[in-house]
C-alpha cells in the first residue's frame, strides 16, 4: 500500500511540474528556451568574440586563415539571428 501512495505522489508532482512548466514558458521564453536576459547575455558575449576575431590578425597557411574566417562568419550569422529573435521578442503574442 505504500509503495502505491509514493508512486500515486510522484505522479501528481511530476503532472503538477508538467502543467506549471507548460503555463510559464511561453511568455518568458523564446524557441530556444531562452529567456530575454539570457538572449541578451549570449549576444553581448558574440558581439565581444566576432568584435575581437575581426580585429586579430590570423597567422599560418591559407587553410587556416580560411577556417578563421568561415567561423567568424558562423559566429556573425548566430549573432544576427539572436539579434533578430531578441528584436522580435516583444511582438510575440
Amino acid at each position: 500500500m505504500k509503495k502505491i501512495i509514493n508512486k500515486a505522489w510522484i505522479g501528481v508532482v511530476a503532472l503538477t511540474t508538467l502543467i506549471v512548466g507548460a503555463c510559464c514558458t511561453g511568455k518568458n521564453t523564446n524557441d530556444n528556451g531562452l529567456s530575454k536576459a539570457e538572449l541578451k547575455e549570449r549576444i553581448d558575449n558574440l558581439k565581444s568574440i566576432v568584435k575581437d576575431r575581426e580585429m586579430s590578425c590570423v597567422y599560418g597557411s591559407p587553410e587556416i586563415i580560411a577556417e578563421y574566417g568561415r567561423e567568424t562568419a558562423r559566429l556573425r550569422h548566430e549573432l544576427d539571428s539572436l539579434q533578430k529573435v531578441y528584436d522580435d521578442f516583444d511582438n510575440r503574442k
